[in-house]
Protein backbone atom coordinates (compact mmCIF):
# COMPACT_ATOMS: atom_id res chain seq x y z
CA UNK A 1 0.00 0.00 0.00
CA UNK A 2 1.48 3.29 -1.11
CA UNK A 3 0.45 6.79 -0.06
CA UNK A 4 1.63 10.00 -1.69
CA UNK A 5 1.52 13.23 0.24
CA UNK A 6 2.98 16.00 -1.85
CA UNK A 7 6.55 14.72 -2.40
CA UNK A 8 6.37 12.08 0.33
CA UNK A 9 5.93 8.36 -0.27
CA UNK A 10 4.92 6.11 2.61
CA UNK A 11 5.22 2.39 1.92
CA UNK A 12 3.84 -0.13 4.42
CA UNK A 13 6.00 -3.25 4.64
CA UNK A 14 5.53 -6.58 6.44
CA UNK A 15 8.29 -9.01 7.42
CA UNK A 16 8.44 -12.82 7.76
CA UNK A 17 8.90 -14.87 10.93
CA UNK A 18 11.11 -16.72 13.34
CA UNK A 19 10.98 -17.95 16.96
CA UNK A 20 10.59 -15.78 20.06
CA UNK A 21 12.78 -15.76 23.15
CA UNK A 22 12.76 -13.51 26.18
CA UNK A 23 15.54 -11.02 26.90
CA UNK A 24 16.43 -8.92 29.93
CA UNK A 25 13.89 -7.04 32.01
CA UNK A 26 13.63 -3.42 33.07
CA UNK A 27 16.73 -1.27 33.31
CA UNK A 28 16.34 -0.79 37.07
CA UNK A 29 19.50 -2.32 38.51
CA UNK A 30 23.11 -1.25 38.83
CA UNK A 31 25.24 -1.46 35.70
CA UNK A 32 27.24 -4.65 35.30
CA UNK A 33 30.96 -4.31 35.80
CA UNK A 34 31.45 -5.92 32.41
CA UNK A 35 28.95 -5.72 29.57
CA UNK A 36 28.60 -7.65 26.34
CA UNK A 37 26.78 -7.44 23.04
CA UNK A 38 24.40 -9.87 21.41
CA UNK A 39 22.66 -9.86 18.08
CA UNK A 40 18.89 -10.05 18.56
CA UNK A 41 17.99 -13.54 17.29
CA UNK A 42 14.51 -12.89 15.85
CA UNK A 43 12.87 -11.07 13.00
CA UNK A 44 10.69 -8.40 14.57
CA UNK A 45 7.27 -7.20 13.51
CA UNK A 46 7.74 -3.84 11.86
CA UNK A 47 5.84 -1.32 9.80
CA UNK A 48 8.15 0.53 7.45
CA UNK A 49 7.48 3.86 5.76
CA UNK A 50 9.77 5.14 3.02
CA UNK A 51 10.13 8.91 2.75
CA UNK A 52 12.04 9.43 -0.47
CA UNK A 53 15.28 11.28 0.25
CA UNK A 54 14.25 12.60 3.66
CA UNK A 55 16.50 11.85 6.61
CA UNK A 56 14.46 11.66 9.82
CA UNK A 57 16.37 13.71 12.37
CA UNK A 58 13.86 13.87 15.24
CA UNK A 59 10.67 12.06 16.32
CA UNK A 60 8.17 13.26 18.92
CA UNK A 61 4.86 11.61 19.82
CA UNK A 62 1.74 13.58 20.74
CA UNK A 63 -1.05 11.15 21.57
CA UNK A 64 -1.99 9.46 18.31
CA UNK A 65 0.09 11.99 16.37
CA UNK A 66 3.72 11.46 15.45
CA UNK A 67 5.74 14.53 14.54
CA UNK A 68 8.74 13.91 12.29
CA UNK A 69 11.53 16.40 11.77
CA UNK A 70 13.25 15.67 8.48
CA UNK A 71 15.74 17.19 6.10
CA UNK A 72 12.78 18.49 4.09
CA UNK A 73 10.44 19.85 6.72
CA UNK A 74 8.06 18.60 9.40
CA UNK A 75 5.53 15.83 8.89
CA UNK A 76 2.61 15.36 11.27
CA UNK A 77 1.29 11.82 10.93
CA UNK A 78 -1.87 10.34 12.45
CA UNK A 79 -0.68 6.89 13.49
CA UNK A 80 -4.23 5.50 13.68
CA UNK A 81 -4.93 6.05 10.02
CA UNK A 82 -3.11 5.47 6.76
CA UNK A 83 -4.20 8.69 5.10
CA UNK A 84 -3.87 11.60 7.53
CA UNK A 85 -0.61 13.49 6.96
CA UNK A 86 0.28 17.16 7.14
CA UNK A 87 3.50 18.69 5.87
CA UNK A 88 5.05 21.93 7.14
CA UNK A 89 8.04 23.35 5.29
CA UNK A 90 9.44 26.59 3.92
CA UNK A 91 6.54 26.75 1.49
CA UNK A 92 4.06 26.20 4.30
CA UNK A 93 4.61 28.09 7.62
CA UNK A 94 8.28 27.29 8.40
CA UNK A 95 11.33 29.39 7.49
CA UNK A 96 13.64 26.42 6.88
CA UNK A 97 13.29 22.80 5.79
CA UNK A 98 16.10 21.44 7.97
CA UNK A 99 14.55 20.25 11.26
CA UNK A 100 16.62 19.15 14.27
CA UNK A 101 14.28 19.56 17.26
CA UNK A 102 10.58 19.10 18.05
CA UNK A 103 9.29 19.38 21.61
CA UNK A 104 5.81 19.54 23.14
CA UNK A 105 5.06 22.24 25.72
CA UNK A 106 2.77 22.03 28.76
CA UNK A 107 -0.22 22.64 26.47
CA UNK A 108 0.89 19.75 24.25
CA UNK A 109 1.69 22.12 21.39
CA UNK A 110 4.83 21.68 19.24
CA UNK A 111 7.93 23.84 19.17
CA UNK A 112 10.26 23.25 16.23
CA UNK A 113 13.96 24.01 15.98
CA UNK A 114 15.20 24.57 12.45
CA UNK A 115 18.45 24.78 10.55
CA UNK A 116 18.75 28.48 9.75
CA UNK A 117 15.09 29.40 10.29
CA UNK A 118 15.07 29.87 14.05
CA UNK A 119 12.39 28.61 16.42
CA UNK A 120 8.78 27.96 15.36
CA UNK A 121 5.72 27.33 17.54
CA UNK A 122 2.30 26.01 16.54
CA UNK A 123 -0.47 27.06 18.95
CA UNK A 124 -3.08 24.79 17.37
CA UNK A 125 -4.32 27.46 14.97
CA UNK A 126 -1.31 29.28 13.58
CA UNK A 127 2.48 29.23 13.52
CA UNK A 128 4.62 31.80 15.33
CA UNK A 129 8.26 32.47 14.49
CA UNK A 130 11.02 33.46 16.92
CA UNK A 131 14.44 34.46 15.68
CA UNK A 132 17.38 36.71 16.53
CA UNK A 133 15.28 39.92 16.63
CA UNK A 134 13.26 38.42 19.49
CA UNK A 135 16.39 37.38 21.41
CA UNK A 136 17.28 33.95 19.99
CA UNK A 137 21.07 33.60 20.00
CA UNK A 138 21.22 31.98 16.58
CA UNK A 139 18.87 30.83 13.79
CA UNK A 140 20.25 27.28 14.06
CA UNK A 141 18.33 25.44 16.81
CA UNK A 142 19.29 21.91 17.90
CA UNK A 143 17.33 21.19 21.06
CA UNK A 144 14.34 22.53 22.99
CA UNK A 145 13.57 21.65 26.62
CA UNK A 146 10.95 22.89 29.08
CA UNK A 147 11.41 23.60 32.78
CA UNK A 148 8.08 24.65 34.27
CA UNK A 149 7.33 27.93 32.46
CA UNK A 150 10.88 28.27 31.12
CA UNK A 151 12.05 27.28 27.66
CA UNK A 152 15.68 26.28 27.10
CA UNK A 153 16.99 26.43 23.53
CA UNK A 154 20.27 25.03 22.21
CA UNK A 155 21.84 26.97 19.34
CA UNK A 156 25.14 27.34 17.53
CA UNK A 157 25.80 30.55 19.46
CA UNK A 158 25.15 29.37 22.98
CA UNK A 159 21.93 28.61 24.84
CA UNK A 160 18.83 30.67 25.52
CA UNK A 161 16.43 30.55 28.44
CA UNK A 162 13.02 32.14 27.98
CA UNK A 163 11.22 33.03 31.21
CA UNK A 164 7.58 33.80 30.51
CA UNK A 165 6.11 35.03 27.25
CA UNK A 166 8.61 34.48 24.38
CA UNK A 167 7.03 37.32 22.43
CA UNK A 168 8.67 39.78 24.82
CA UNK A 169 12.37 40.33 24.12
CA UNK A 170 13.04 41.15 27.80
CA UNK A 171 12.16 37.55 28.73
CA UNK A 172 15.05 36.09 26.74
CA UNK A 173 18.34 35.27 28.50
CA UNK A 174 21.52 34.34 26.68
CA UNK A 175 24.27 32.00 27.91
CA UNK A 176 27.53 31.97 25.96
CA UNK A 177 31.17 31.14 26.61
CA UNK A 178 31.87 34.85 26.90
CA UNK A 179 29.08 35.96 29.24
CA UNK A 180 29.48 32.89 31.49
CA UNK A 181 33.26 33.49 31.62
CA UNK A 182 33.92 30.04 30.19
CA UNK A 183 31.31 28.29 32.34
CA UNK A 184 29.65 27.08 29.15
CA UNK A 185 32.46 25.10 27.57
CA UNK A 186 31.49 25.81 23.95
CA UNK A 187 28.97 27.97 22.08
CA UNK A 188 28.03 25.13 19.74
CA UNK A 189 25.28 23.55 21.87
CA UNK A 190 23.53 20.43 20.56
CA UNK A 191 21.65 18.96 23.53
CA UNK A 192 20.07 20.07 26.80
CA UNK A 193 18.82 17.94 29.70
CA UNK A 194 17.22 19.23 32.91
CA UNK A 195 17.11 17.50 36.30
CA UNK A 196 13.94 17.77 38.45
CA UNK A 197 15.92 20.09 40.74
CA UNK A 198 16.44 22.48 37.84
CA UNK A 199 20.11 21.66 37.30
CA UNK A 200 20.69 21.95 33.58
CA UNK A 201 23.15 20.02 31.39
CA UNK A 202 24.47 21.18 28.03
CA UNK A 203 26.05 18.91 25.42
CA UNK A 204 28.39 20.88 23.17
CA UNK A 205 31.07 20.45 20.54
CA UNK A 206 33.74 20.61 23.25
CA UNK A 207 32.21 18.62 26.09
CA UNK A 208 29.45 18.81 28.69
CA UNK A 209 28.62 21.75 30.96
CA UNK A 210 26.25 21.97 33.92
CA UNK A 211 24.49 25.02 35.36
CA UNK A 212 22.97 24.98 38.83
CA UNK A 213 21.97 28.02 40.89
CA UNK A 214 24.46 30.24 39.09
CA UNK A 215 27.35 27.76 39.29
CA UNK A 216 28.93 26.26 36.17
CA UNK A 217 30.97 23.07 35.80
CA UNK A 218 32.45 21.53 32.67
CA UNK A 219 33.46 17.98 31.74
CA UNK A 220 35.63 16.93 28.82
CA UNK A 221 37.68 13.96 27.65
CA UNK A 222 40.24 14.88 30.29
CA UNK A 223 37.55 14.19 32.90
CA UNK A 224 36.61 10.86 31.34
CA UNK A 225 34.14 11.80 28.60
CA UNK A 226 34.52 9.45 25.63
CA UNK A 227 36.64 6.33 25.34
CA UNK A 228 40.40 6.53 24.64
CA UNK A 229 41.32 6.53 20.98
CA UNK A 230 43.16 3.23 21.18
CA UNK A 231 39.92 1.50 22.20
CA UNK A 232 37.95 2.70 19.18
CA UNK A 233 40.56 3.29 16.49
CA UNK A 234 40.18 -0.05 14.74
CA UNK A 235 36.36 -0.05 14.66
CA UNK A 236 36.21 3.59 13.52
CA UNK A 237 38.42 3.06 10.48
CA UNK A 238 36.48 3.75 7.28
CA UNK A 239 33.34 4.85 9.13
CA UNK A 240 33.58 8.51 8.15
CA UNK A 241 33.31 7.71 4.45
CA UNK A 242 30.07 5.81 5.13
CA UNK A 243 28.46 9.00 6.40
CA UNK A 244 28.58 10.49 2.92
CA UNK A 245 25.01 10.99 1.88
CA UNK A 246 23.89 10.28 5.42
CA UNK A 247 23.00 12.36 8.48
CA UNK A 248 26.23 14.17 9.29
CA UNK A 249 27.73 14.49 5.84
CA UNK A 250 25.03 15.74 3.49
CA UNK A 251 22.21 17.44 5.39
CA UNK A 252 24.24 17.82 8.53
CA UNK A 253 27.40 19.06 6.96
CA UNK A 254 27.86 21.91 7.53
CA UNK A 255 24.88 21.58 9.89
CA UNK A 256 27.08 19.43 12.13
CA UNK A 257 30.36 21.20 11.43
CA UNK A 258 33.99 20.29 11.98
CA UNK A 259 33.58 16.54 11.72
CA UNK A 260 34.26 16.03 8.02
CA UNK A 261 37.90 15.06 8.54
CA UNK A 262 37.81 13.25 11.88
CA UNK A 263 36.45 9.87 12.92
CA UNK A 264 37.19 10.52 16.59
CA UNK A 265 35.93 13.56 18.51
CA UNK A 266 35.24 12.33 22.08
CA UNK A 267 34.20 15.79 23.27
CA UNK A 268 31.71 16.23 20.41
CA UNK A 269 28.29 15.52 21.92
CA UNK A 270 25.68 14.39 19.38
CA UNK A 271 22.94 13.19 21.73
CA UNK A 272 22.20 13.30 25.45
CA UNK A 273 19.63 11.75 27.79
CA UNK A 274 19.02 11.97 31.54
CA UNK A 275 17.40 8.81 32.92
CA UNK A 276 15.22 8.45 36.01
CA UNK A 277 18.26 7.45 38.08
CA UNK A 278 19.94 10.78 37.25
CA UNK A 279 22.47 9.13 35.00
CA UNK A 280 23.42 11.35 32.10
CA UNK A 281 23.96 9.33 28.91
CA UNK A 282 26.08 11.11 26.34
CA UNK A 283 26.50 10.10 22.71
CA UNK A 284 29.86 11.09 21.23
CA UNK A 285 31.33 11.30 17.74
CA UNK A 286 33.43 8.16 17.53
CA UNK A 287 34.16 7.98 21.27
CA UNK A 288 31.26 5.65 22.06
CA UNK A 289 28.56 6.04 24.67
CA UNK A 290 29.43 7.82 27.93
CA UNK A 291 27.50 7.63 31.19
CA UNK A 292 28.02 10.36 33.76
CA UNK A 293 26.85 9.60 37.28
CA UNK A 294 25.55 13.05 38.20
CA UNK A 295 25.96 12.30 41.91
CA UNK A 296 29.62 11.19 41.88
CA UNK A 297 30.51 13.06 38.64
CA UNK A 298 32.34 9.96 37.40
CA UNK A 299 32.20 8.78 33.78
CA UNK A 300 31.92 5.29 32.39
CA UNK A 301 32.37 4.66 28.67
CA UNK A 302 30.97 1.96 26.40
CA UNK A 303 32.29 1.09 22.94
CA UNK A 304 32.05 -1.69 20.38
CA UNK A 305 34.37 -3.68 22.64
CA UNK A 306 31.71 -3.46 25.36
CA UNK A 307 28.93 -4.66 23.05
CA UNK A 308 27.78 -1.56 21.17
CA UNK A 309 27.26 -2.01 17.41
CA UNK A 310 28.99 1.31 16.62
CA UNK A 311 31.01 4.08 18.30
CA UNK A 312 29.11 7.01 16.73
CA UNK A 313 26.09 7.58 18.96
CA UNK A 314 23.40 9.53 17.11
CA UNK A 315 20.23 9.07 19.22
CA UNK A 316 19.19 8.04 22.75
CA UNK A 317 15.79 7.14 24.20
CA UNK A 318 14.28 5.19 27.11
CA UNK A 319 11.13 3.09 26.81
CA UNK A 320 8.36 2.55 29.37
CA UNK A 321 10.29 -0.34 30.94
CA UNK A 322 13.25 1.98 31.54
CA UNK A 323 15.62 0.33 29.09
CA UNK A 324 17.91 2.45 26.98
CA UNK A 325 17.68 2.49 23.19
CA UNK A 326 20.72 3.68 21.27
CA UNK A 327 20.95 4.79 17.65
CA UNK A 328 24.39 4.30 16.15
CA UNK A 329 26.20 4.38 12.83
CA UNK A 330 25.88 0.59 12.68
CA UNK A 331 22.35 -0.18 13.79
CA UNK A 332 19.99 0.03 16.74
CA UNK A 333 20.82 -1.25 20.23
CA UNK A 334 18.92 -1.80 23.48
CA UNK A 335 20.80 -1.79 26.77
CA UNK A 336 19.50 -3.29 30.01
CA UNK A 337 22.58 -2.52 32.09
CA UNK A 338 24.21 -5.83 31.24
CA UNK A 339 23.77 -6.67 27.55
CA UNK A 340 23.62 -4.54 24.42
CA UNK A 341 20.97 -6.26 22.30
CA UNK A 342 21.71 -5.21 18.73
CA UNK A 343 19.28 -4.94 15.80
CA UNK A 344 20.26 -4.76 12.12
CA UNK A 345 18.85 -5.59 8.68
CA UNK A 346 18.62 -9.25 9.70
CA UNK A 347 15.94 -8.24 12.20
CA UNK A 348 14.02 -6.10 9.72
CA UNK A 349 15.76 -2.74 10.13
CA UNK A 350 16.12 -0.89 6.84
CA UNK A 351 19.16 1.27 7.57
CA UNK A 352 22.29 0.99 9.67
CA UNK A 353 22.32 4.74 10.46
CA UNK A 354 19.82 5.42 13.26
CA UNK A 355 19.23 9.16 13.65
CA UNK A 356 16.17 9.35 15.91
CA UNK A 357 14.16 7.16 18.31
CA UNK A 358 10.81 7.79 20.01
CA UNK A 359 9.04 5.54 22.53
CA UNK A 360 5.33 6.33 22.23
CA UNK A 361 2.69 5.83 24.96
CA UNK A 362 1.02 3.03 22.94
CA UNK A 363 4.26 0.98 23.29
CA UNK A 364 5.37 1.69 19.76
CA UNK A 365 9.04 2.35 19.21
CA UNK A 366 9.56 4.62 16.22
CA UNK A 367 13.00 4.62 14.60
CA UNK A 368 14.14 7.22 12.08
CA UNK A 369 16.95 6.73 9.60
CA UNK A 370 17.87 7.70 6.07
CA UNK A 371 14.67 7.87 4.01
CA UNK A 372 12.97 5.37 6.32
CA UNK A 373 10.67 5.38 9.35
CA UNK A 374 10.23 2.07 11.18
CA UNK A 375 7.60 1.23 13.78
CA UNK A 376 8.30 -1.58 16.25
CA UNK A 377 5.80 -2.81 18.83
CA UNK A 378 7.03 -3.50 22.36
CA UNK A 379 5.42 -5.91 24.80
CA UNK A 380 3.96 -3.60 27.50
CA UNK A 381 4.87 -6.06 30.27
CA UNK A 382 8.41 -7.04 29.27
CA UNK A 383 9.44 -4.25 26.91
CA UNK A 384 10.57 -6.89 24.40
CA UNK A 385 9.91 -6.31 20.69
CA UNK A 386 7.06 -8.34 19.22
CA UNK A 387 8.48 -10.93 16.86
CA UNK A 388 7.13 -12.62 13.79
CA UNK A 389 5.70 -15.95 14.95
Amino acid sequence: MTHKIRTIIFIFTAVASIIHIEIAGAFDTALSERTSGEHYPNIIKTHTFELNTRNIKVLTSQGKQLWMGTSQGVIRYDTQTAEDYEVYDNQNHLLSNGIFAIAMDANNKPWVGTYGGGLSHYDGKKWHQFNTPQGLNDAFVYDIEFQKDNIWVATWSGANRVIGDPRSEKNWQSFTVENTEGGLVDNWVYAIEIEPSGKTWFGTESGVSSYDKGEWKSFTHKNGLGAPHELVRQENQGTLSQFRGQHHSSQASPSMPNIQSSDYRPNYVIAMLLDNKKRLWVGTWGGGLSMLDTQTLKFRNFTVKDGLPGNFILALETDSSGQLWIGTNNGLSRFDGNIFQNFTAINGMKSKFIFSIEAAPDHSLWVGSKSTLTQMRLNPETGNPLNIN
